[in-house]
């Protein structure tokens, strides 16, 4: 399986025992949601293996890398909708919530990987173009469709 980071070598500051816990229930629990993105399922392992302090090995969960989601779609100049699939919401609102209590906190391995995960799946949530990098984004509002199973399955 091809890696895409390589923490190895980065050092946790292991003062605050209790920052090493609550990181290490996080990702245990963002293992449970599988991302679109396999860079995002990198990073979800490395996390738990250097706040775990095991040596780095990938997780046999069976990749769903073949979501299909819908491209960007412009309604006006200022409008755009985009789709997103639910686990990578979920990883994201996780992400925050590290990224938010440990902003400027603590300068180890655990805060880059946090880091780098929180800004990837901020780019895979909201739709930011490369002509569009400058401009801020304002009211941001989450839709949710759903399908229902047909009764006779």
């Amino acid at each position: 399986m091809q890696r895409f980071f390589d923490y190895s070598r980065g050092k946790v500051d292991k003062k605050n025992k209790d920052r090493i816990v609550f990181i290490n229930r996080m990702a245990m629990l963002m293992q449970e949601f599988e991302s679109s993105s396999p860079e995002i399922n990198e990073l979800v392992n490395w996390l738990f293996c250097k706040s775990e302090g095991v040596p780095y090995r990938d997780f046999d969960m069976e990749c769903v890398c073949d979501i299909k989601l819908e491209p960007l779609k412009w309604l006006d100049e200022k409008r755009v909708i985009k789709e997103v699939w639910e686990n990578d919401v979920h990883l994201y609102s996780y992400a925050l919530m590290l990224h938010d209590l440990n902003y400027w906190t603590n300068n180890d391995v655990l805060n880059d990987i946090i880091t780098e995960m929180y800004f990837r799946l901020d780019y895979l949530i909201h739709p930011y173009e490369e002509e569009q990098r400058d401009r801020d984004l304002e009211d941001i509002r989450y839709f949710i469709e759903f399908d229902y199973v047909d009764e006779e399955q």
